[in-house]
């Protein structure tokens, strides 16, 4: 597992630093659109590709709301054919709606359309803090005053994007070739590889810094060596306008939008519905509080929350239950044992790793006279010794893949960042595995996700 995590970040990594060099807007004009695949599906030219962004607001500062709109307007592709609609939550409104207005000045009229829309905050049955409702709302009436202003739903792309995610200039035009050259390209999603959080990377406490590396070199690696296969949407993800609305938008219900998006597209799609990525990366904020208390705080009720994606494993295995044979039935197998993998062994092997010799021997204290006792120590030791080892390449990519750490920090600081690595076992065993379970134990006894944390953005 190691071996494979490190060879898929230094592919990764190399495909990563090739995309980032190329100008995409540039290839998409190269293309013929009488040979590109799926014409049914596609366009009749390059102007009429278009794109739609809705964005969750609650309570943003103008810097964050700042962050992203000046990375949309710098994008390659041709501003006047986005369309922007920003949702935004009912408390906050009127102070939020200010601000966007206010950071976008005269510029609005660079976008085809800029939709704001106010989401209410007393809908019975909503999930409190999560995003979906939030999302659900925007996007429901930025389609139909799309569709209301004669708009061909059929030439959108639709990206989802949190306020707070800063794209690179190529992102955009990215998305659109992938999108164009792909085959049944309303069976997809789109993503990113390359999801770094170093908006404020070298701000956070150690803790948040670990979380936020982790996530981006295992999401790296991840895609590197699946190719897309069994990759659930998450956070920045974008697809055709039309399988969002088949999919009909985000559940509202239960708390885990992004990652129950894809079960929404996957039945909508009879099972034939993967994930492509691309290596041109966007940039979000790592989690952080008002101060070291409230960061560490924070950040439990994010994972928190997001353990209740977990949810997706009755979700899809209902789904798979009542399905007529109109889905795979290797996929349904394939998807049963990455949730016991994802949601039972990576949240619990750590945990087993360290403590499980001695609960064993607890229970049953003949075990350490048994051969696989001895042997048991030099097992663990080569195992720690291979984790160890995988950890400096590991180091060497998030170096290079994060931007450099602030010049004027002592050297003590910059070696603790250096050797930061192996302080991942603590995050294992913390920050990794306590939230999920905590979560899985609390659906396990019937609690809904009725007043979830939504992560505030600090500036």
């Amino acid at each position: 597992m190691a071996f494979k995590h490190t060879w898929g970040l230094g592919k990764g990594y190399n495909i990563y630093k090739k995309e980032i060099t190329v100008d995409w807007w540039g290839k998409c004009k190269e293309l013929t659109f009488s040979i590109l695949p799926d014409k049914p599906t596609l366009p009749n030219s390059l102007s009429e590709v278009k794109h739609l962004i809705v964005i969750p607001v609650v309570n943003e500062s103008e810097k964050v709301i700042e962050g992203f709109i000046n990375s949309l307007l710098d994008q390659s592709f041709p501003i006047n054919q986005i369309t922007l609609a920003f949702t935004i939550e009912e408390k906050f409104a009127k102070e939020e709606q200010a601000r966007i207005l206010k950071v976008f000045g005269d510029r609005v009229s660079m976008l085809g359309n800029l939709f704001v829309y106010i989401h209410p905050g007393d809908i019975f049955g909503e999930a409190k803090g999560d995003g979906g409702a939030n999302r659900s709302w925007g996007c429901k009436n930025a389609v139909e005053d799309l569709k209301k202003s004669g708009e061909n739903a059929r030439n959108y792309i639709f990206s989802n994007f949190d306020a707070d995610h800063v794209l690179h200039r190529e992102y955009i035009s990215r998305v659109t070739h992938l999108y164009l050259t792909t085959d049944n390209r309303d069976n997809h999603f789109y993503s990113s590889a390359v999801p770094l959080f170093d908006n404020n990377l070298w701000r956070v406490p150690l803790m948040m810094r670990i979380e936020a590396n982790a996530v981006t070199l295992g999401v790296l690696a991840d895609w590197a060596v699946s190719k897309g296969k069994q990759k659930k949407t998450f956070s920045a993800f974008s697809t055709s306008l039309n399988t969002l609305i088949d999919a009909e938008f985000f559940n509202v219900y239960l708390g885990a939008d992004d990652t129950i998006f894809y079960w929404r597209a996957f039945f909508a799609r009879k099972g034939n519905f993967d994930g492509i990525c691309h290596y041109v990366p966007y940039a979000a904020d790592a989690v952080e509080g008002s101060n070291y208390y409230d960061s560490h705080r924070s950040l439990y009720k994010q994972l928190l929350r997001w353990g209740w994606g977990a949810v997706d494993f009755p979700l899809s295995m209902k789904g798979f239950l009542k399905d007529r044979g109109e889905i795979n039935y290797i996929k349904k197998f394939h998807w049963a044992l990455r949730h016991i993998q994802d949601r039972v062994i990576l949240v619990n092997i750590v945990f087993l790793i360290t403590f499980g010799f001695g609960i064993v021997t607890l229970v049953n204290p003949l075990v350490r006279q048994s051969n696989f006792a001895y042997s048991l120590p030099k097992i663990m030791r080569n195992i720690l010794t291979i984790t160890l080892i995988c950890l400096v390449p590991a180091t060497y990519y998030r170096l290079k893949l994060n931007k450099p750490m602030p010049k004027d920090w002592p050297l003590w600081r910059k070696l603790i960042a250096l050797l930061e690595g192996p302080l991942i076992i603590l995050n294992l065993l913390t920050f990794s595995a306590i939230p999920a379970i905590d979560a899985q134990t609390r659906m396990m006894f019937g609690r809904k996700a009725s007043n979830l944390h939504y992560t505030p953005k600090v500036r």
